[in-house]
């Protein structure tokens, strides 16, 4: 009888803490909604052929990839790897063109009024095959977690039209970490926002 109280306590004390981690992410991002500053920035197509899989809607930034030349003072990402997090900073520019400026590893101390930083992580980093990571032409690719839009069923088709004729903006929403959390698209100067979570 005691092994049978043991064994319902502990499965009660792992389904609680299971529930308050996914309680914390939920709230996590929504506070980050709520919260954090929002950039409009512009969408580039990833794949005019297939951007739209599924019920979602798959986007692309112009910061992203970057070239090492382009960044002010290079990049200082001495020891990072593919999947590793870096902070990129970027710049606003014309029509919602946010442009990068400087990648780190860690959170940088000066950020200028007007810029931003966002969290990602390194999805390939300079020339990997060759590990040129002094040539000035390389590429930098980092994702940031709001590259895929979910969409209601049946309404994705305007949607990828829009991006191909860059017609659409994304809404993102960024915390003081940089985390960054997309919020909604404005299409045709319309803005259309996810529904809120609470």
């Amino acid at each position: 009888m005691t092994a049978n109280r043991t064994f319902f306590a502990l499965l009660a004390a792992v389904a609680l803490i299971q529930t308050a981690l996914l309680g914390k992410i939920v709230w996590d991002r929504h506070t980050l909604l709520k919260t954090g500053r929002e950039i409009v920035m512009q969408v580039v197509p990833v794949d005019p052929r297939d951007i739209l899989r599924g019920e979602y809607v798959t986007l692309g930034y112009g910061i992203s990839p970057m070239r090492r030349a382009s960044l002010q003072g290079g990049a200082t990402l001495d020891g990072a790897s593919r999947g590793d997090a870096v902070f990129v900073t970027i710049r606003p520019g014309a029509e919602s063109a946010w442009t990068p400026v400087a990648v780190a590893t860690s959170y940088p101390k000066d950020v200028a009024t007007g810029e931003a930083v966002l969290k990602g992580r390194v999805q390939y980093l300079w020339d990997e095959a060759s590990n040129e990571a002094s040539n000035a032409d390389a590429n930098l690719a980092v994702r940031f977690g709001i590259e895929s839009y979910f969409v209601p069923e049946g309404s994705g088709k305007p949607i990828e039209e829009a991006v191909r004729d860059k017609k659409i903006q994304a809404i993102v929403v960024v915390g003081s970490d940089g985390t960054a959390a997309l919020k909604g698209l404005v299409i045709g100067g319309q803005r259309h926002e996810a529904p809120a979570i609470f």
